[in-house]
């Protein structure tokens, strides 16, 4: 099986919240898209509650739209919910992003209802918190958003032990 880029980051030295280009490819016809890796929690530190997770993924995507001049192509929950991954048409700026993420979080923090948590539109309606995404949209305003080197956060995947040594109870939750 090919190792996957995101599995290429020293998730130990990741800081949050903070953003990386995760990747970029040309299309046949010559466009970009960039994958944008933006962390939200600090890997095994900190995770996003689910309900708080689920509301972000209806809100962020319809934010993260409003306030970024660019065709977003995806806006996907990373399964270990830390962040989110972020397809876009193009090569924004790293400051263009951290803003718009800033202003998403402040849409955030404003709204008053979840977008499509209905029973026809969300296959997971029951299971959402906006309480716990607005602590979670705080918790990022309250941050200095940095950019992350992908050089420095090189890992050889065959330098490393294959364990998982984190004290699940030292976990703080994001979003509760």
């Amino acid at each position: 099986m090919p190792m996957l880029d995101s599995f290429l980051v020293d998730h130990i030295k990741m800081p949050s919240p903070a953003i990386r280009v995760a990747k970029q490819i040309s299309t046949p016809k010559g466009d970009i898209i960039t994958v944008y890796d933006i962390r939200f929690a600090k890997p095994n530190e900190e995770i996003i509650d689910e309900k708080a997770m689920h509301t972000l993924e209806h809100l962020f995507a319809g934010f993260m739209r409003d306030n970024l001049d660019y065709e977003i192509i995806d806006i996907s929950p990373m399964g270990c919910r830390t962040g989110f991954y972020m397809s876009v048409i193009g090569s924004p700026k790293d400051e263009e992003i951290i803003d718009g993420w800033k202003k998403s979080m402040q849409n955030v923090l404003d709204t008053k209802t979840i977008p499509e948590a209905n029973i026809y539109q969300c296959g997971s309606c029951y299971m959402h918190s906006l309480e716990g995404a607005k602590k979670v949209a705080k918790h990022i305003l309250d941050n200095k958003i940095t950019i992350m080197d992908n050089k420095k956060l090189s890992i050889d995947p065959n330098n490393i032990s294959n364990e998982c040594n984190v004290d699940k109870n030292k976990i703080k939750i994001l979003g509760i």
